[in-house]
């Protein structure tokens, strides 16, 4: 370190200014931003069921659906209100971009032996008749119409080529427009891209608010443990123009911000501020033992620069074992917050010296108050009853509970409970059935024709009913059901008719390019409606699908979500593995003691323990969020065995005697160690503002993990270090910087 210190006092001014050039190509890089709000980007290239989701949308050429629930007090079904619907839908087809409107209002509708065009003259003339069809023939009427009659919802088909995010725009334009005009209407969209479009705007309010919010609470913590604004400042910087390089190189590389990635710069200048808060705090203490500059330098990096480099690659080594993970934003958010902890180790050794060995430097330091703080770990690490039994009783709780942890990935978990969204989607669900519908395939290699053919439709529409017996499953729908819809309203007859010729008839009626989107060559299309559909219903509903040879294939956003968990539960094992893996080999090459590696692990052990079983007990999921964290809390909270254990055998080459050498560590480290675990804590909160409730999450078990890391490290790694108190042969415990 000695060599490296020299180095940058010698090159202080040309580190500043290549530092200077790098933050100016990092803010260039903000003409290239771009957010990703895509959920099939979370898979990575050839994952199956992502691949069968894309070759069925492309195939058939289906566009994302849109759902409009329209709510009021009164029924929906009197005259004034069936016009106000019809001109609505009419107005929704015209959008561009919107290929077909469906609701309960009938195109044309059968009179005695006639069929009419439906108009709103016909409306304004005989809505009674129309009124009497809806309610006794009009099919699929309870898909579109609640119960009690005040609620309904307009399904907007978009084009396959359409660009959804502008028919949104259309769409919420026309929204605003009829909640205006119409009072006592509600109106709400629902569906896949008025998630994607939430997100967007959800993610642009973290990006600009979150990152400096944390930086504000870090400077905060900083100025209360270094009394000084100025060094505050200084100490942060490193971090921050880590977040600003990661930023730079997550848009250069050219790559998108994403769900997490997002929140990559504030897990950066949050845990890549402890190696400025480290190197300020123990230059500013050196200030009245070095007169000169360059003396200065060198000893506050030999003293702090080994734990600096140590923490920083154990904290990357957490992070980087999410790259080897199947869910492609927690690999990029594993790779980019390594380099951004990186970079913030490499400012903290480089420029942050540079800097200060060329600013005016107070005469004295700032004063710092003695706290009880120090006194009471001291005096807790006596009671070596307690603290392993209180410990054992943390584990034997949370491995009570952690059978009860729940794997949920799905988009509306994105959100917190009380968010229009959500209840938006929950309103759609409990009337009309899931907004996020699934999509099967039905076998056929004789196009149209199949339509023709009474027994196989037969067959096709009993396996439906049954389908709609399981649990999960609100109603399927296929061309067949068209044709048996539209046999009712030309003969009254609910069933499916047996003549070919007629069939052909009854096809006519179907719009083709409707057809086209349901009936190819080579294989007919099946929609299914969900109702609260959890992981055994798919398990139940691809047991099924794969036990009728006449049904090839079953995807949708819910399936998706099912294969999200899977691979959530395959990351959290293989990261987690992985990072206790890489960080005792870390410190069994840096310590080069089988003993201190071990129990070094050991406070983490305890910690991961207890976050599981906190996701239990708290009701929160695994997801794709706190899946990560973790793998992140082994790299983070192993720092406090980290430096804990490097000090007690410090204290031991300084001839102190076993207790004595605990002693002297707990007096020199605990202030430190507890400071940058609640300070990270405390920086990590700023996610409790954030809007959507994963982000709520993190801070949640963040609080947990360094808690019970740090004071994990301060109570039991003494335990295994305190021999029989022999008075010291070096004097009595002593108080040395170590960080």
């Amino acid at each position: 370190m000695e060599r490296i210190a020299r180095f940058v006092y010698k090159r202080s001014r040309l580190i500043i200014i290549l530092v200077f050039i790098l933050n100016i190509a990092a803010m260039a890089s903000f003409f290239r931003f771009k957010l990703d709000t895509d959920f099939l980007s979370f898979f990575t290239s050839g994952n199956p069921r992502a691949e069968e989701f894309d070759r069925l949308k492309g195939k058939y050429e289906t566009g994302e659906a849109i759902f409009i629930l329209i709510e009021q007090k009164g029924s929906l079904l009197e005259q004034e209100n069936l016009q106000k619907l019809f001109r609505l839908q009419k107005e929704i087809e015209k959008l561009t971009g919107v290929s077909r409107v469906e609701s309960f209002i009938p195109d044309e509708i059968p009179v005695g032996s006639r069929l009419f065009q439906l108009d709103e003259d016909f409306i304004d003339r005989h809505s009674d008749i129309l009124e009497d069809f809806i309610k006794a023939n009009r099919f699929l009427t309870s898909q579109f119409l609640s119960a009690d009659e005040s609620k309904t919802v307009l399904v907007a088909n978009l084009e396959f080529d359409a660009a959804p995010g502008e028919v949104v725009k259309s769409l919420e334009e026309t929204v605003r427009s009829e909640e205006q005009s119409e009072e006592g209407w509600t109106l709400s969209l629902a569906g896949d891209e008025i998630i994607k479009g939430t997100l967007t705007n959800y993610l642009l309010r973290i990006i600009f608010i979150l990152p400096p919010g944390a930086f504000l609470l870090m400077l905060l913590v900083f100025s209360l443990i270094i009394r000084s604004g100025k060094f505050s400042i200084i100490a942060v910087i490193p971090a921050g123009l880590g977040a600003l390089w990661t930023i730079g190189t997550v848009f250069w590389s050219g790559q998108e911000l994403n769900l997490l990635t997002i929140i990559s710069p504030i897990f950066v200048i949050v845990m890549g501020a402890a190696d400025g808060l480290h190197y300020t705090s123990h230059f500013l203490d050196n200030l009245s033992k070095y007169s000169d500059r360059r003396q200065l330098t060198v000893a506050t990096l030999d003293m702090v620069g080994m734990p600096i480099f140590l923490t920083s690659i154990t904290t990357m080594a957490g992070f980087a074992s999410l790259t080897w993970t199947e869910v492609l934003p927690m690999r990029q958010m594993g790779i980019f917050v390594s380099l951004g902890i990186g970079y913030a180790g490499v400012l903290s050794l480089f420029f942050l010296p540079a800097v200060l060995s060329r600013i005016k430097l107070p005469s004295k330091p700032p004063a710092s108050r003695e706290s009880s703080l120090t006194r009471s770990i001291l005096a807790a690490s006596r009671h070596k009853v307690m603290i392993p039994v209180s410990f054992t009783a943390i584990i034997i709780i949370s491995v009570f509970y952690i059978p009860g942890v729940e794997v949920v990935s799905n988009q509306l978990m994105f959100f917190k409970a009380d968010s229009e969204i959500r209840q938006t989607f929950n309103r759609v669900e409990k009337h009309f059935g899931g907004a996020l519908p699934l999509t099967a395939e039905i076998v056929s290699n004789r196009g149209i024709n199949t339509l023709r053919d009474y027994k196989f439709a037969e067959d096709i529409l009993d396996i439906e009913r049954e389908l709609e017996r399981l649990p999960g499953i609100e109603s399927v729908l296929s061309p067949f059901d068209m044709v048996v819809n539209i046999n009712k309203m030309v003969t009254g007859q609910d069933d499916y008719p047996e003549n070919p010729q007629f069939i052909q008839r009854l096809i006519t009626r179907i719009d083709d390019e409707e057809l086209e989107s349901w009936v190819l060559d080579d294989g007919l299309r099946m929609m299914i409606r969900t109702d609260d559909l959890e992981a055994l219903d798919i398990d139940k509903l691809e047991e099924f699908i794969a036990a009728q040879p006449g049904i090839r294939s079953l995807t949708g956003m819910p399936v998706l979500f099912d294969e999200m968990n899977k691979l959530v539960v395959e990351s959290q094992i293989r990261s987690l593995g992985l990072a206790l893996a890489l960080i005792f080999i870390m410190l069994l090459l840096t310590i080069r003691k089988l003993k201190a590696a071990l129990v070094a692990m050991l406070p983490i052990i305890i910690t991961l323990t207890a976050i599981l079983g906190m996701l239990s007990i708290t009701g929160f999921n695994l997801n794709i969020v706190t899946a990560n964290l973790s793998a992140i809390a082994v790299g983070v909270g192993v720092d406090y065995a980290i430096h804990l254990i490097h000090g007690i055998y410090y204290f031991r080459k300084q001839g102190l005697s076993s207790t004595d050498s605990v002693d002297s560590a707990l007096l020199s480290l605990s202030r430190p160690i507890l400071a940058n675990a609640f300070g990270l804590a405390i920086g990590l909160s700023v996610f409790f503002f954030s809007p959507l409730r994963i982000h709520m999450q993190v801070a949640s078990i963040m609080w947990v993990a360094m808690v019970t890391s740090s004071t994990g490290a301060l109570l039991l790694i003494p335990l295994f270090y305190s021999g029989r108190n022999k008075p010291p042969r070096g004097g009595p415990p002593q108080k040395v910087a170590i960080l």
